[in-house]
């Protein structure tokens, strides 16, 4: 049995460098910074370096706890509702910001970013095919 998807856009990473790295904006209110994140996967959440939420002017601590374990450890983040912008999608989400001041990671995870999307990832060619998630 063969499955059809029709996407809206095609947008191209670069396959050599590594993870599936795109261009991220996040905006609070009239401030925004915009840099390069990974998609991942097996990411349940969106995490971000702190920095970039401080320069949002949001404070830190007075987010969502929550404590994230991953294969070498675990770390604390706070969850705080930003809009988050990926190819000319806005994507109102909660994104975490890690406590740890030399937490230097910025992976666009399950919830707030896969869970709002759908994704066709060719790596051997660099192409993410995607479409805005409407339930069915």
């Amino acid at each position: 049995m063969s499955h059809t998807l029709e996407f809206e856009r095609l947008v191209r990473y670069d396959p050599g460098e590594s993870g599936i790295t795109v261009n991220i904006e996040l905006r609070l209110g009239e401030d925004s910074q915009t840099f390069k994140a990974k998609i991942d996967t097996g990411s349940t959440y969106c995490i971000f370096n702190r920095s970039y939420g401080e320069k949002l002017g949001i404070e830190i601590e007075n987010g969502l706890p929550e404590t994230i374990s991953t294969a070498t450890g675990l770390f604390k983040a706070f969850g705080h509702q930003i809009t988050l912008l990926f190819e000319d999608y806005e994507l109102d989400a909660t994104v975490y910001f890690a406590e740890d001041e030399n937490f230097d990671r910025r992976v666009l995870g399950r919830h707030g970013f896969l869970d709002r999307l759908i994704i066709g990832i060719n790596d051997y060619d660099g192409k993410i095919y995607l479409s805005r998630y409407e339930s069915e």
